[in-house]
C-alpha cells in the first residue's frame, strides 16, 4: 500500500489543493525514512489527482482538500482522509498502527465525521449536525 502526505516543512501541509510537495510512503517495503518527495509546484486540480493515480498512491492523508480534488481523487481509487495535522513522520506512524483518527491529529476547529457523510444538514438559520447511525 501506498500512502502520500503534502509535506510542508516537515508538517502535513494545511490545503492539499495548494500544496507543493507530496511525501511518498511505501508500506509494502517497509516504508522505511527517508521517504522520496514528489514535487507538485502550482499543478490543478486535474492534474494532482491524475498524478497521484500515475505514482500509484492508494490512500491521501491530508489537512484540508476542496470537495472537486477530494471526487476526483475518489474517481481514481484514492481513499482521502483529510483533516489532519502533525509531524509528517508521526503521521504516517499513526496511520501505520490505525491511529490515524486519534484526536491529537485533527485539524483544529474540525471536525471530521461531517467529511465522512455521516452527518446530515437540519434545517433553520441556526443549522445543526447530527449523527446518522
Amino acid at each position: 500500500m501506498k500512502i502520500a502526505v503534502p509535506d510542508w516543512q516537515g508538517r502535513v501541509s494545511p490545503v492539499f489543493d495548494v500544496a507543493e510537495q507530496i511525501v511518498l510512503v511505501d508500506l509494502n517495503d517497509g516504508g522505511a525514512d527517508p521517504w522520496p518527495t514528489e514535487r507538485l509546484g502550482n499543478a490543478g486540480l486535474h492534474d494532482r489527482a491524475r498524478r497521484l493515480a500515475e505514482l500509484g498512491v492508494d490512500v491521501l492523508v491530508c489537512g484540508a482538500i476542496s470537495w472537486p480534488l477530494e471526487a476526483l481523487l475518489a474517481t481514481s481509487g484514492i481513499r482521502v482522509i483529510p483533516l489532519v495535522c502533525g509531524n509528517v513522520g508521526e503521521v504516517v506512524q499513526a496511520f501505520r498502527d490505525g491511529t490515524i483518527n486519534d484526536g491529537r491529529y485533527a485539524m483544529p476547529g474540525c471536525c471530521r465525521r461531517r467529511r465522512q457523510g455521516r452527518n446530515r444538514r437540519r434545517g433553520g438559520d441556526n443549522s445543526t449536525f447530527e449523527e446518522i447511525s
